[in-house]
C-alpha cells in the first residue's frame, strides 16, 4: 500500500479532470490550475460534474495507491472551507482523509 501525499493526490485528481474534460464543450473545460475554482461561484461545473470529478479522483487514487479514499462525504460537505472549492483543496483533503484512515 502506497502512502498518499499531495503530489499523488493532485495527480489523481488531475487525471480525473482530464477524463471529464474529454466530454466538456470547449468553453466549459475545467482548469487544472491548483487554485482555479472547481466548484462554487465562478465554477464551470454543476453538482453532477463535481460528482464525476470526485468519483474519477477516488478511482485513480485507489488504482495508483491501493488505498480507498472517500472524498464525497457529509463531513466534507459540512466544512466551513469546502474541499471542493479548488483542485489544491481537494488534493489536501484527500491526503487528510488518507492519513486519518491510516490512524484508524
Amino acid at each position: 500500500m502506497t502512502q498518499i501525499d499531495y503530489d499523488i493526490a493532485f495527480g489523481a485528481i488531475s487525471t480525473g479532470v482530464d477524463e471529464i474534460n474529454l466530454s466538456q464543450p470547449e468553453g466549459a473545460k475545467i482548469s487544472k490550475d491548483p487554485d482555479a475554482v472547481l466548484f462554487g461561484e465562478d465554477s464551470k461545473l454543476d453538482s453532477v460534474g463535481l460528482v464525476q470529478v470526485v468519483m474519477a479522483a477516488e478511482a485513480h487514487l485507489a488504482e495508483q495507491t491501493g488505498v480507498d479514499v472517500v472524498l464525497a462525504s457529509e463531513a466534507a460537505m459540512s466544512r466551513k472551507r469546502s474541499p471542493y472549492r479548488s483542485l489544491r483543496l481537494l488534493a489536501e483533503y484527500a491526503v487528510e482523509v488518507a492519513t486519518e484512515g491510516e490512524a484508524a
